[in-house]
């Protein structure tokens, strides 16, 4: 099989885990026995054009004709079985799916959030869960200036939505949708995407090389500093669950908001900010871990940090909000706590660390539902799989 995957890379100095997913899945294609391509932009060009060009940015986030032709090229010179797109946005743009769809070609897309169907990409405004543009067209998002704080950043978002739903390019241009979660499957049905067309594969990571301890303590955080991630919420917790340093929490991470939560975390006890770490050192904070908490405000479509948990057998304590209420089995792979709650995050915190039986039982329960549903030979069977359907119904069409 020959997968040609289309990706716009966010920017390196924005962690992402999509980049991630295309890295992980192209290798596992390639040791799968598919010969891949890959074509990719990405968005740290736009920092070095040239202002005259700089103000087609805007355009090209709607439509971008280079982004048509750059997929239109990729097809004509590889021939693919299938082209697997992951993010368009900003420089390919929806109109690369186009491309690919008047090509002939089987054409497949992984979804990662919610930006067809909210400019913000979250379903989040001003630290809030938000859904006024779901299923209607985006105007909302530009009266409130939801991506970035800004009306002018959002418009151009807000205008191809609003373009690309009028054209139905996403349903006329799509073979078969991939989502990493029930939970995001439902969210675009609700919407009125076609429910055939949607399926879920969740994400993967490698079986991890780090050791996992026998032995663990304290808790780890491991995000993006961000209102939306909700760490704040995790210290004030914190402050209820161990004022008298009875458990410890790494942080590990960077973002816009790292200096205010340095500065709640001030007096705070055995709260250690680490910064952003490199995948090995992250991973062995991981794996000394009691559990990994994700106090997430916003909903998440699956984040891969789970999976690695999972993959060292630690467990997580999650809010009940979004995939993560699907991800995170109660009582089984983890803890789930009231979204927006300190006293229940805090109650929850407490509760795990003063049963080492409980601790241990759902670490051995994470690491099974790794191997069961999670696993790159598990995933990748699931993407195959997928493939071949995206063929059977290229050719009923």
């Amino acid at each position: 099989m020959r997968v040609l995957l289309v990706h716009n890379r966010y920017r390196e100095g924005s962690p992402s885990g999509e980049n991630a997913v295309v890295e992980d899945e192209a290798r596992l294609l390639v040791e799968a026995g598919c010969r891949v391509e890959r074509l990719e932009v990405s968005s740290d060009e736009i920092a070095g054009w040239p202002a005259r060009r700089k103000v087609t940015l805007p355009a090209r986030v709607v439509w971008s004709r280079a982004g048509y032709s750059l997929t239109e090229t990729a097809i004509r010179r590889f021939r693919p079985t299938v082209v697997h797109f992951h993010n368009t946005f900003p420089l390919l743009s929806p109109a690369a799916l186009w491309s690919a769809h008047r090509s002939g070609v089987p054409v497949v897309h992984t979804v990662h959030n919610f930006r067809p169907l909210c400019p913000a990409g979250s379903f989040l405004r001003e630290g809030r869960i938000c859904e006024e543009c779901l299923g209607r067209l985006p105007f909302p998002s530009v009266v409130h200036g939801c991506y970035r704080g800004s009306r002018l950043a959002t418009s151009p978002i807000a205008a191809m939505d609003a373009l690309h739903r009028l054209l139905r390019t996403w349903q006329r241009c799509v073979d078969v949708f991939v989502f990493p979660s029930q939970f995001a499957r439902a969210k675009y049905i609700e919407a009125g995407w076609p429910a055939a067309k949607l399926v879920v594969k969740h994400q993967t990571v490698r079986d991890c090389d780090v050791a996992r301890v026998g032995r663990r303590a304290g808790f780890s955080c491991i995000s993006r500093l961000t209102i939306e991630k909700g760490v704040d919420l995790l210290l004030e917790a914190w402050g209820r669950a161990f004022r008298n340093g009875e458990q410890s929490l790494r942080i590990v991470g960077s973002g816009v908001d790292e200096a205010a939560l340095r500065t709640a975390a001030h007096g705070a006890a055995r709260v250690e900010f680490g910064g952003r770490l490199g995948r090995a050192e992250t991973l062995d904070v991981l794996a000394r871990s009691l559990a990994l908490v994700v106090p997430s405000r916003s909903y998440e479509v699956f984040p891969r940090v789970v999976a690695e948990a999972y993959a060292l057998g630690v467990p997580v304590v999650a809010a009940r909000l979004g995939a993560l209420a699907e991800i995170v089995e109660d009582g089984t792979t983890g803890l789930l706590f009231e979204p927006g709650s300190a006293v229940d995050l805090a109650r929850t915190l407490q509760r795990l660390s003063t049963s080492t039986e409980l601790a241990a039982r759902l670490g051995r329960n994470a690491r099974q539902a790794f191997e069961d549903r999670f696993s790159p030979e598990e995933t990748t069977r699931r993407l195959l799989t997928i493939y071949d359907g995206a063929a059977c119904r290229a050719e009923a069409a």
